[in-house]
């Protein structure tokens, strides 16, 4: 891991098949959402913008910060994806990686500006909703690697519990605006739920995990997350 005076590990390289914790705030810890009708706006643009590039494992989002647990897409499906996307239509850095040979094509750029494309349109609507102008997000946003199944564990209670870290809400199944109702659901989702509840061992040990951890996210010195 990096040290403490390197931050190089929160401002991780996307590639096709790595899982990341991507996070942000806004400047200055202002309100991030302000109603539902936002915090809706923000996961249509992020299944927008992103649903095609990650598979998502767990998400929340809080008032001023937000937190994903995500997996790149494989080479195969990024290529056959981004090549389908008419010319027209294509972004810069689209179009720039499919004119660079195979061998030095560098996903992390799309990816990123696809985040990029997600935080400036969501931007743009509450500007305009708020009569503000500037950054809404602090700059660079945080994308931590994630490498082995205990980080990936501790990973998604950490962000299924910010409502409660934050003293927003003191149970977790109160809060609408995580992954975590819909890791209990048998309703459909776009959460890549068994794969999830496989890492806990099934429901009943998620559940039971998610109730009685015994030590905070904090006391984890992998996820050593950076505000």
């Amino acid at each position: 891991m990096a040290t403490k005076k390197d931050k190089s590990h929160y401002l991780a390289r996307f590639y096709p098949g790595g899982y990341f914790h991507v996070y942000g705030r806004t400047n200055n810890r202002e309100p991030l959402y302000r109603n539902d009708d936002q915090r809706q706006f923000f996961l249509e643009k992020y299944a927008q913008y992103l649903g095609d590039y990650v598979d998502t494992f767990a998400w929340c989002l809080m008032e001023n910060h937000f937190h994903l647990l995500i997996r790149v897409k494989d080479e195969n499906h990024l290529l056959q994806y981004i090549t389908g996307i008419p010319e027209l239509m294509r972004t810069a850095a689209q179009q720039q990686f499919l004119e660079t040979p195979p061998i030095d094509r560098d996903y992390h750029t799309v990816l990123e500006r696809q985040f990029t494309r997600l935080f400036t349109t969501y931007a743009m609507r509450v500007n305009a909703e708020q009569k503000r102008s500037g950054n809404l997000f602090y700059r660079p946003f945080k994308r931590v690697e994630v490498t082995d199944i205990n980080h990936l564990v501790w990973l998604v209670y950490y962000i299924h519990s910010n409502p409660v870290k934050h003293g927003v809400y003191t149970k977790l199944s109160d809060y609408r605006w995580s992954s975590y109702k819909a890791m209990l659901s048998q309703d459909s989702t776009k959460i890549a739920r068994s794969e999830v509840l496989e890492w806990f061992g099934g429901l009943d040990y998620f559940k039971n995990f998610h109730l009685s951890a015994v030590e905070t996210p904090e006391s984890v010195e992998y996820l050593d997350i950076e505000h």
